[in-house]
């Protein structure tokens, strides 16, 4: 069903337009979440994602001065 103009919708554009937009924000979370583990398993680097696997070269940060 192809839409030249969404007005074609009538009463129902203002609805369609938000079922559009958050599909289409849900499909970008998603998208972004696939290349980021597709990055993760390609890359040397340790995960950018908080996997409770440890972002930084050490596992636990030494304390500092107002520790």
């Amino acid at each position: 069903m192809l839409v030249e103009n969404l007005a074609n919708f009538g009463d129902l554009s203002d609805t369609v337009e938000v079922i559009v937009a958050v599909a289409m924000m849900l499909g970008g979370i998603w998208l972004t979440y696939r290349i980021q583990v597709w990055a993760d398993r390609a890359g040397g680097a340790p995960p950018a994602a908080n996997t409770a696997l440890g972002g930084a070269a050490d596992r636990y940060e030494a304390k500092g001065m107002r520790e």
